[in-house]
């Protein structure tokens, strides 16, 4: 990062990862609305009267932040959600600050993903208390990470320009989108489906799975084959993985 410091406008931020550093401090990854993800140094960790609860994962605040030559530092910062995850629920928003930690590069705006990311979390933390189906919002959140990356697939034509046929079957390629022929390493998936995701249109349990696999098919070459933790203690406690 190049050598500034100065103050940053005020923007919503949440922690994805902290680890203590020193004697009463923090090293945060902090996801910004507005300046996407950035390494935060955060003082205080020893003040037992002034607990830094807007350092809690999954945590929404307002962050005025100043960006010094390795770190940015805390100006101010006002706590606006705290979100308390437990069970599934917890490991599941640990899959998803995972991803952003391994695959999107500091310091890249991201305000779409960021929105889709607060959805997410909102939408585990009410699945806590009902029967909400959260797939939905991982989903959108994968595919919104997948287009800021720049890797997403066209998915509204086939290689040729053609558009999407609901009843035809293709062949998708992670680096040369839907082909008509089965070729290895590629995924086979129906017209009608990826209609119903480019459309966000509701899934039946057999469409979700199918989705599932298919973005676990796009982000295989991104995570370069390694296994995300997150997934391993999901599928370790309760038998499976999102």
């Amino acid at each position: 990062m190049t050598a500034i410091s100065h103050s940053l406008d005020r923007t919503l931020g949440i922690v994805l990862n902290k680890r203590p550093f020193k004697e009463s401090g923090f090293l945060v990854e902090l996801f910004t609305r507005d300046y996407g993800r950035i390494p935060l140094l955060a003082r205080g960790r020893s003040n037992p009267k002034k607990p830094l609860n807007f350092l809690e994962l999954f945590t929404t605040s307002d962050w005025h932040l100043k960006a010094g030559q390795s770190f940015h530092f805390i100006e101010s910062v006002d706590l606006v959600t705290q979100r308390l995850l437990s069970g599934k629920a917890i490991w599941t928003a640990y899959y998803l600050n995972e991803l952003l930690l391994k695959l999107l590069p500091q310091h890249q705006e991201a305000p779409a993903l960021f929105e889709y990311y607060q959805l997410a979390l909102e939408a585990l933390l009410e699945s806590e208390q009902s029967d909400l189906d959260i797939t939905p919002f991982l989903r959108q959140f994968e595919f919104q990470l997948l287009r800021e990356l720049g890797v997403l697939p066209n998915l509204t034509e086939d290689y040729e320009g053609r558009k999407v046929i609901a009843e035809r079957r293709y062949y998708l390629s992670f680096e040369e989108g839907l082909l008509p022929i089965s070729l290895p390493g590629t995924f086979p998936i129906v017209g009608e489906l990826i209609l119903k995701i480019l459309a966000q249109a509701p899934l039946s349990r057999g469409e979700s799975v199918e989705y599932r696999n298919m973005m676990r098919y796009l982000f295989e070459p991104l995570l370069e084959g390694k296994p995300l933790q997150s997934r391993i203690w999901m599928q370790k406690l309760y038998g499976k993985g999102r």
